[in-house]
């Protein structure tokens, strides 16, 4: 194998922009984020100077629609053919929340973008050292970006690595040394590298970033509700409710609504209720666009619980949790919706390796029917082909994990992991008492309370 084979053997392929694994992406709307997004590529062409910044930080809320400004960069610098690399950590997706494989995942991007330079070096280090792809984080920086980096003409453009996600990443420890690490950059002179970090402003990454090695080296910027982004989330509904007016799956039940669909104030009230939350919108129009209900009853649906509910100040997610506990409110077998979603988190908590197969194990497991629970609430999640299932935003998981947003939804984790637990020792048992080679059962109870499939 040649090094960059051996490389691409050891990266997380659904971490990049353009992973098959993450199509369709989240992005902004082409008339959305503009100036944002503008800034950004605008500060990325900037030559690096003295005081010139190498690090931008992107921070904001859940829901504000970081994952998005940083899927735009990264569409927009490939189609300027500007060398650069992207990794997208995801708390829900196994491999994709574990940063070991990092810096290797990037600087094989790099290889391919520049591989007169940059991907003859990487070749020769790891064909003459493949131990170097399981070093610490620390080394592979070092050995795959840095010294690689430093072999490139200093007056070219920067590369650019995008990052978004950091506080998704496994371990505030472990985020913390990642930010340490991106920090280290601006310690070698005129490195032509930039990079674009995406995080929730969490305080341990807040205060890794108030140090004095940062400050002078640091662009931040904080996404929150302005008049700016309220106007960007109605152009984007309006585009949204647009494409379901136009639907071929609505035609017949949009045929004699009056247009435009829904009326301005309709428009202005969901634009409040999402308090500049992108998500919220996004949610809001999945559930309205549902293929086999009618688009005027869903939206409906929505204004109704908008109206009759208390309004808490004191949550800032508190018309996107309303909008969860409708949406949830649709399915015909509550309990069984909320123990598939619990047997999901349960085994996203425990990190189960063959997380494809989640459908099969929660069938096998506590004898439920994930496809048909989940049918009604296809705006917040989504089964794969091969079993896969998929929470469209992080937010989800983190409403139906705390008791005091979800309410009568909430799931406690922690009695999920004891049905599992039951369940799996029931079906060692049965094997056992049947007579079945116990191999053939796929999971098996650790001592410590937490599962290792085998």
């Amino acid at each position: 194998l040649t090094g960059l084979q051996i490389l691409f053997q050891n990266i997380i392929h659904g971490a990049t922009h353009d992973a098959a694994e993450r199509y369709p992406p989240p992005k902004c709307h082409p008339n959305t984020r503009k100036a944002i997004v503008n800034n950004i590529i605008e500060w990325t062409h900037r030559p690096l100077e003295t005081n010139e910044s190498q690090i931008f930080w992107l921070n904001g809320p859940a829901g504000v629609g970081k994952t998005a400004i940083a899927q735009t960069i990264c569409e927009r610098l490939q189609e300027s053919r500007r060398p650069s690399a992207s990794f997208f950590f995801s708390r829900t997706v196994p491999m994709r929340n574990d940063p070991k494989s990092l810096f290797s995942t990037v600087a094989y991007q790099l290889a391919i973008a520049i591989p007169t330079t940059f991907g003859r070096e990487i070749e020769e280090k790891i064909k003459s050292d493949p131990s170097i792809l399981k070093k610490n984080m620390t080394l592979q920086l070092e050995k795959l970006i840095i010294e690689p980096i430093q072999l490139l003409d200093s007056a070219t453009s920067p590369l650019v690595i995008v990052i978004d996600g950091l506080d998704e990443c496994q371990g505030e420890t472990t985020q913390g040394e990642i930010v340490r690490l991106l920090g280290s950059l601006s310690q070698h002179d005129n490195l032509p590298i930039k990079v674009i970090l995406t995080s929730r402003p969490e305080p341990w990454i807040c205060h890794e970033f108030d140090a004095g090695l940062f400050l002078p080296h640091t662009r931040r910027l904080f996404l929150e509700q302005t008049s700016e982004t309220d106007e960007d989330i109605r152009t984007f509904l309006r585009s949204g409710f647009s494409n379901v007016c136009s639907s071929p799956d609505h035609r017949s039940a949009m045929a004699n609504i009056p247009k435009p669909w829904p009326t301005d104030s309709v428009v202005d009230e969901l634009v409040d209720k999402a308090s500049g939350q992108f998500i919220y919108a996004s949610t809001l129009l999945k559930f309205v666009g549902d293929p086999f209900k009618c688009p005027p009853d869903q939206l409906d649906l929505i204004l109704a619980a908008a109206s009759t509910s208390k309004n808490n100040s004191t949550n800032p997610f508190a018309d996107l949790d309303r909008l969860y506990i409708e949406i949830l409110s649709t399915s015909p077998d509550k309990q069984q919706t909320l123990d598939v979603l619990g047997a999901v988190l349960a085994l996203m908590d425990v990190k189960f390796e063959w997380w494809q197969l989640f459908v099969g194990y929660i069938k096998q497991l506590l004898d439920l029917q994930p496809e048909k629970a989940l049918r009604s609430i296809r705006s917040l999640t989504d089964i794969s082909e091969d079993g896969r299932v998929k929470f469209f935003h992080k937010s989800f998981p983190d409403f139906l994990l705390d008791a005091s947003r979800s309410d009568s939804y909430f799931i406690d984790i922690n009695v999920m992991h004891s049905r599992m637990a039951v369940a799996c020792l029931k079906s060692i048992r049965l094997r056992y008492t049947t007579g079945e080679h116990l191999s053939a059962c796929a999971p098996c109870l650790l001592l410590t309370g937490f599962y290792c499939f085998c």
